[in-house]
């Protein structure tokens, strides 16, 4: 069983995905199965004060079809709990997505650096 979104495969008897909740299929549409399906190469997107505000924004990369990850800290999205008390967070994207990102990232948040507090770094005393 496959995600439509997520393209992750699952072991018979899983109905839905746990990552994005979308019902599974048993085989994946063509469209989906020609992407590319090389290695990522994780480079750095975007810096942010707060594990929140990378988390959020990865998040939305996702849904948008942007390969995209968090390293935060010393710990990184595979242990959340730890990544909420480290300090600042990056998120990383797969270079092929980098203008996709970039697009998606200025899209809904503009020229703001912090988009929790729409604040830039500058603007903090």
């Amino acid at each position: 069983m496959f995600c439509p979104v997520c393209e992750s495969e699952y072991e018979a008897g899983i109905t839905r995905c746990p990552d994005d909740g979308a019902e599974l299929v048993e085989k994946l549409p063509q469209e989906k199965s020609a992407r590319d399906q090389s290695e990522a190469r994780f480079i750095p997107l975007h810096a942010f004060g707060s594990p929140a505000e990378a988390e959020m924004v990865a998040d939305i990369l996702q849904k948008n079809e942007v390969r995209a990850v968090v390293k935060a800290g010393g710990a990184d999205a595979f242990a959340p709990l730890l990544s909420t008390t480290a300090q600042g967070s990056v998120v990383l994207v797969d270079e092929r997505d980098l203008d996709r990102a970039r697009e998606v990232y200025y899209a809904f948040f503009g020229e703001d650096e912090t988009p929790l507090t729409g604040e830039s770094e500058g603007d903090w005393k």
